[in-house]
């Protein structure tokens, strides 16, 4: 068994015969002009030069801010020396205005490139110095190229200036800070002696030397063709673009110089057509001297341009600047030696049987950072590793779960024995009686089912071959068929126990039933036998107590009662014991007083007896009333009820309609209560009937009816009702990969993880069917 590891592998590429693209070699020496030029001026010399000035000086730059200039400008306008200055932006000269202005005549407004400096120029000491840069102007520590001026050039410049700084400039600074609008010159239009030095003309002034151009440094400014040839910096733009024969590159600083049989020009270093340069057109003289220099310094240049090179050509620390990456310095060394990022390769056989130049052929390339004639290589052949994102295969969580399943299902299984034992040993001692011969049939096929549960638990899903699968498939079918029934038997035995007992329970209540409604029965008749015979006892009952009554509200009544009351015709006048006296005549008007009052006196006593008479007749009236009103019976009472009007009776005789109302209620009630007692016989002989009824169909012996099938007893015990979905086995359709390798996935890919060389013959089998990738672990394999 070997374990699979990168390889160390070291190879030496020859590269010697490999062609580079165009270039620039670089050589020893390189283009100077120092001697060339007048001066190289830094601003420390400027400030001399401009001390220098006894009448006049003119100063024309874009920019005038070093500290030491301007305050030896201060100093000469304070001695006395007039001195014009010509800027560009105000804003930018805020220091150089403040300082100078009311000392100096300053106008602004003029952009430029390259800077004047006119001494003395009214004088046969006049000096001209053109600066190709602003530069040393702003700050001292700056330098730039610069020409001393010949006197016609100087009358020349002169000439630019005041036309640049009379007609030019948009401001001016008379006294100090004061700004005003600036004024033409007092003498009228300035008439210069050329206009390539004013605003916007040079381009034009060039166009016979561009045409004819034969040299030039830092641009050709658009020339056609590629006869001429150029000069450039080893920092400019223009490189990638003029790369040709003719084109060479120096790492020092240059002027900017146009050479033609048209006239040689030596330009600002940043020329601006649509600005005013200070440029110059060289006299012959300076002509003739930039042509030399400028030939020197082209076969000098550092840089050469090479169309077609190979790497054996040249020499060892050769340095190149490649035509199209001119930024970047390359040295070709001799051999150079360099360790590889490690190659991972694509497949477990490229691994294993690749040359490692061939699988490093895609780094191997020359490259211009890593020129050489020879390199030696050292790299790390990695084999193909699994991502580290990827996660094992869902094949094993399925054959986990096919595992589980099957572990789940003998389970079930197990639990459902276990309900049938629970079921069984929790059987009332009451029903125990009715299944005794089934439960002692148990124990051996309880012990069988259980034995084969364990076999079944300790055989594995996932290391069993597709045909034991199948076979122990069968066995636990099997299994769950003989469980089921043994739950079914014990249900069913349990179920004709328990109905046999309610069988039983049943038929003694519907005895007890039958019993209690007979004497139920027996005690209905005799209380309605009982009502009956006491009717009429309980009817006089009624009679008597309407008699009494009646006689109590009679007795009740007042004297005025009853003498207002009629009752047989019956009248006081019937009970006069004596007829009425009559009364006698009043006296005669003409009777004496003796007379009168005995006559009135007998008027008295007979009217007295009258009264009296009378008195006594109504008392015995309302006796006989009274006592004839006691006598009534009810037939009476009715019939006296019917001659008096119901409104008057109502209202008078209320009391004696009580009477007659509880008598009418009394008689009803011993009705109603003959009625009620016979109703309750009626139903009492009903409920006999039916009780008897129940206790017939009921039967007089037990015979078990099987309840419809269910599953409810299975899913109780935990077994799933439906056969068909217990034996869908949700086994996998692949087969997991040998022991020892593992299958993992990224994404929507597969891989095959081998460990040890002993494992790929059968992974490429378990790859190829698997659809996956054989691949290492990175961890194991660099551990």
């Amino acid at each position: 068994m070997t374990r699979i590891v990168p390889r160390q592998e070291q190879f030496r590429i020859d590269y010697q015969n490999e062609h580079l693209p165009a270039l620039f070699s670089k050589q020893e020496s390189d283009a100077d002009f120092s001697n060339s030029l007048d001066s190289f001026y830094p601003g420390k010399l400027i400030v001399e030069y401009v001390s220098g000035s006894r009448l006049t000086l003119l100063i024309a730059c874009e920019n005038l801010k070093d500290e030491s200039l301007i305050q030896t400008i201060k100093e000469q306008a304070e001695q006395g020396v007039r001195i014009y200055l010509l800027l560009g932006d105000k804003n930018a000269n805020k220091a150089a205005i403040d300082t100078l202005s009311g000392r100096c005549l300053i106008r602004t407004g003029v952009s430029q490139q390259g800077a004047l400096i006119l001494v003395d120029h009214t004088t046969t000491q006049a000096q001209g110095l053109l600066l190709m840069s602003g530069q040393p102007l702003v700050s001292a520590d700056q330098s730039a190229w610069g020409m001393q001026l010949e006197s016609q050039q100087t009358d020349d410049s002169f000439r630019s200036f005041c036309k640049l700084f009379w007609e030019h400039s948009n401001e001016e600074y008379l006294q100090q800070n004061q700004q005003q609008s600036s004024v033409q010159h007092p003498d009228g239009v300035v008439v210069t002696n050329h206009s390539h030095q004013l605003c916007g003309t040079l381009n034009d002034c060039l166009g016979d030397t561009l045409e004819h151009l034969q040299a030039a440094t830092h641009s050709g400014f658009g020339a056609s063709g590629d006869s001429w040839r150029l000069l450039l910096g080893t920092q400019s733009s223009e490189i990638s673009k003029q790369a040709r024969t003719g084109v060479v590159l120096s790492d020092n600083r240059i002027p900017s110089l146009l050479l033609s049989n048209e006239g040689n020009w030596l330009l600002p270093d940043q020329t601006d057509f649509s600005a005013a340069n200070w440029c110059l057109k060289l006299s012959t003289q300076q002509s003739h001297k930039l042509e030399q220099a400028y030939e020197q310094a082209f076969e000098e240049a550092a840089w050469q341009y090479q169309a077609k090179t190979a790497i054996g050509e040249c020499d060892y620390q050769q340095r190149l600047r490649f035509a199209d990456q001119p930024g970047l310095e390359c040295v070709v060394e001799d051999v150079r030696e360099i360790e590889l990022e490690g190659i991972s390769t694509q497949s477990i056989d490229s691994f294993l049987s690749d040359d490692v130049k061939q699988l490093a052929s895609g780094v191997t390339a020359w490259q211009r950072s890593q020129l050489a004639h020879f390199i030696d290589y050292d790299v790390v052949v990695h084999p193909p590793y699994c991502p580290e994102g990827a996660k094992p295969d869902a094949l094993y969580q399925a054959w986990k779960s096919s595992e589980q399943d099957w572990q789940q299902r003998l389970e079930v299984l197990t639990t459902a024995q276990s309900n049938i034992d629970q079921q069984q040993d929790g059987i009332a001692d009451k029903l125990r009686g009715f299944i005794k011969g089934f439960l002692l049939g148990q124990g051996q096929s309880v012990k069988s089912l259980n034995q084969e549960i364990d076999v079944l638990k300790n055989w594995s899903v996932i290391t069993a071959t597709p045909a034991e699968r199948e076979q122990y498939r069968q066995r636990l079918e099997s299994l769950q068929d003989k469980i089921r029934r043994r739950g079914a038997d014990t249900e069913r035995e349990l179920d004709k126990a328990e109905k046999n007992q309610r069988w039983e329970q049943r038929r003694d209540a519907l005895k007890a039933d039958q019993s209690k409604v007979n004497e139920l029965l027996k005690q209905k008749l005799s209380d309605l036998e009982q009502l009956e015979k006491n009717k009429a006892e309980a009817t006089s009952q009624v009679e008597r107590k309407f008699s009494d009554s009646w006689v109590a509200v009679a007795e009740k009544l007042t004297e005025q009662q009853v003498n207002e009351i009629e009752i047989n015709d019956l009248k006081p006048e019937q009970f006069l014991a004596e007829a009425l006296p009559e009364i006698p005549l009043a006296a005669p008007k003409d009777a004496d007083e003796l007379e009168k009052q005995a006559r009135q006196e007998a008027i008295q006593q007979a009217k007295s007896r009258r009264e009296e008479l009378k008195q006594q007749a109504r008392q015995a009236c309302i006796k006989i009333k009274r006592e004839a009103l006691q006598a009534m019976d009810v037939r009476q009472a009715n019939n006296w009820k019917t001659v008096i009007k119901e409104k008057v009776w109502k209202k008078h005789y209320s009391a004696f309609e009580r009477c007659l109302a509880d008598r009418e209620q009394g008689l009803k009630k011993i009705e109603r209560d003959i009625q009620e007692a016979q109703k309750t016989l009626d139903n009492s002989k009903v409920d006999q009937e039916q009780a008897e009824k129940a206790l017939n169909e009921h039967g007089a012996s037990f015979v078990y009816l099987q309840k419809q099938a269910s599953d409810a007893f299975a899913k109780q015990l935990g077994l799933k009702g439906n056969t068909a979905a217990e034996n869908q086995f949700p086994w996998p359709s692949e087969e997991l990969p040998a022991e020892g390798t593992e299958l993992r996935k990224y994404q929507q890919n597969r891989y095959l993880v081998v460990f040890d060389t002993d494992q790929i013959n059968q992974a490429r089998q378990d790859a190829e069917r698997l659809n996956a990738k054989i691949v290492c672990d990175k961890e194991s394999t660099n551990a």
